[in-house]
């Protein structure tokens, strides 16, 4: 067999071939040697001693010089590593297979820089996809009329905060200033999820606030939300919105507040579960989809 032909061999598979499997295991090769370090030399001894039989009178000595440290190592021969025996061997390897050798390194190299530029790529996607579905915070107090840009168009998820004694109210506004949706009524003090633009009408531009304190709204994206697959009940308290992921499954729905309680999901069809008034305890189908709660009390979903 030529000298390329069992460089071929010896560099085959590159990092996981006879000739660097050897490299690598020496280079990593501790002072102090356990069982498993012997057993791994005798392997890769024989391995290149395998590449000897066929290789001609050039390589088949060179080759031999190769594995005689590792076989010396793996059969106990001796306690410590004949490192300077294997790097003068594996030189004179390298020096007849320069070019199998240089040719490894170079697709090495290209490989790391496709690694490293699919890394970056990756890197730069997941930022301009976290920016893209950062919160977007708006706050004020008293009554205002606030512009808004949503994540995107179609549903939009609003958190929203009030503190103060008297009617708090906000309604959705479209591109002409006119009310579509009224997402919060209250009295007092107010913290709830809300979604809202989930209908095929207008796209909200604006919301208009009716307060006399102090308020927030962090509009937040659809990806961001809570998510339950009905390994445990699914409680809240007030309004919130989130993902079931789980399978089609009949619920004990539990409310525990005096006013309004409706259950929405949007599925494949919009979907009203519960519209009561007061406490309530139901059993619903509870079916994959985002749901949001109305209420004003503390809430549960148990799957049974």
């Amino acid at each position: 067999m030529s000298t390329d032909q069992s460089c071929n061999q010896l560099l085959d598979k590159g990092e996981k071939g006879r000739l660097l499997t050897a490299q690598a295991f020496v280079a990593n090769l501790p002072a102090e040697v356990t069982p498993t370090h012997r057993t791994t030399a005798k392997i890769g001894a024989g391995d290149l001693e395998y590449v000897a039989k066929t290789a001609n009178d050039t390589m088949k000595p060179l080759i031999l010089d190769l594995a005689n440290p590792l076989k010396e190592l793996g059969e106990g021969g001796r306690q410590d590593f004949d490192r300077e025996g294997y790097t003068a061997a594996e030189t004179k390897v390298l020096e007849k297979c320069k070019h199998q050798y240089a040719s490894y390194q170079g697709n090495k190299a290209a490989k790391e820089k496709a690694a490293a530029e699919a890394a970056a790529k990756k890197a730069a996607e997941e930022a301009a996809e976290a920016a893209k579905n950062a919160p977007k915070d708006y706050a004020g107090a008293g009554d205002d009329i606030v512009t808004i840009t949503k994540h995107s168009t179609g549903a939009q998820v609003a958190v929203i905060t009030h503190n103060g004694g008297s009617n708090f109210a906000v309604h959705t506004l479209d591109a002409a200033l006119e009310n579509t949706d009224l997402l919060v009524n209250t009295i007092g003090n107010y913290s709830g999820t809300v979604l809202f633009d989930t209908r095929s009408r207008g796209e909200t531009t604006a919301l208009k606030i009716t307060a006399d304190g102090p308020w927030t709204v962090k509009l937040v994206s659809l990806s961001s939300l809570r998510s339950f697959d009905g390994s445990v009940p699914m409680t809240g308290t007030g309004d919130d919105v989130f993902h079931y992921t789980g399978a089609s499954k009949p619920a004990v729905f539990t409310h525990d507040g005096s006013s309004n309680i409706a259950v929405h999901r949007f599925g494949t069809r919009p979907d009203l579960l519960i519209n009561e008034i007061g406490a309530y305890t139901g059993t619903i189908v509870w079916a994959p989809g985002l749901y949001q709660v109305s209420a004003d009390g503390n809430w549960s979903a148990t799957l049974k």
